[in-house]
């Protein structure tokens, strides 16, 4: 990997973390030069992250005006569920069957300390970035990841936008059931417990009364 597209890829996590933790609110207009300023990384990398950010959706390049943040849309986060659902059950199924002994220690290590997220929420979406980066290098298909890598982003962003109404103990115990059953092997309820997450993720939007 070069310099420059290992400091694109920085970029590009610092950006996607500042989307998920609404440093860059649904609907705000910015600019690259704020977007530069804002995580430190030169034009050429931050260019490259807006592109790839431009391309999952997450910004819209407004002709002569600059970049909005993509606003929060009950429709399309229902389509972006309905994409999301049988890729992380593809991830839940191959994880569950291909992980080895180092790594379902290190899903069930996650597990244990998902326990002590129930009061941080910066915390818990940490966390659940970590597992899903874990599960990811046990699933081994890097076309999966890639599919599915901004569908998750979207819907961390909208959790911590509604996080005021999320049931954090529900979504950490779904989390932990999937984690700890992919440790054991268990491919069928992986997959179930995959599944459960989605379905708590719909029964949220869909109790949402506005969006921004």
């Amino acid at each position: 990997m070069s310099k420059n597209s290992s400091l694109a890829e920085q970029a590009y996590r610092a950006l996607e973390d500042r989307l998920v933790m609404l440093d860059l609110p649904p609907g705000r207009m910015v600019s690259e030069g704020d977007l530069i300023k804002l995580t430190g990384y030169g034009r050429t990398p931050v260019r490259e992250a807006i592109q790839r950010l431009a391309q999952h959706e997450l910004f819209q390049v407004i002709p002569r005006k600059g970049l909005l943040v993509t606003p929060l849309d009950r429709a399309d986060l229902d389509q972006i569920l309905e994409a999301r659902r049988p890729l992380e059950n593809l991830i839940a199924h191959r994880a569950a069957l291909q992980a080895n002994d180092e790594q379902r220690s290190g899903l069930a290590g996650l597990a244990r300390e998902l326990a002590n997220c129930h009061d941080d929420f910066s915390g818990f979406l940490n966390k659940q970035r970590a597992i899903d980066d874990l599960l990811d290098v046990c699933c081994g298909n890097p076309y999966v990841i890639q599919a599915v890598t901004p569908l998750r982003i979207h819907c961390r962003r909208f959790w911590n936008y509604y996080r005021d109404q999320v049931n954090l103990s529900d979504v950490i115990a779904a989390l932990s059931n999937l984690v700890r059953l992919a440790a054991r092997r268990d491919v069928k309820g992986a997959q179930k417990a995959s599944d459960s997450i989605i379905h708590l993720t719909e029964r949220l939007v869909a109790g949402m009364d506005h969006f921004s």
